[in-house]
């Protein structure tokens, strides 16, 4: 599988095209998201604000978290 770095991650997020998505959550599990959009990033805390679809449930996560996006492995 190919891998991409945390900066080029964040260069797909910053697109307003969907992407899919797997991260860690705060007691350790993975989760998957198939369809989602970035809507806000704060640098200063390194957090993001995505919308998944369809369910347009809205979560805060920790970039340094993301595993994968769009099936690419991501490395910090």
């Amino acid at each position: 599988m190919d891998s991409i770095h945390i900066s080029q991650a964040r260069k797909i997020m910053q697109c307003p095209r969907a992407f899919s998505l797997r991260f860690l959550t705060k007691d350790g599990r993975c989760r998957f998201v198939d369809s989602a959009v970035s809507l806000k990033w704060d640098f200063d805390t390194g957090t993001r604000i995505i919308k998944c679809f369809p369910s347009n449930q809205i979560r805060r996560i920790r970039d340094v978290l993301i595993t994968q996006i769009n099936d690419l492995d991501v490395y910090i």
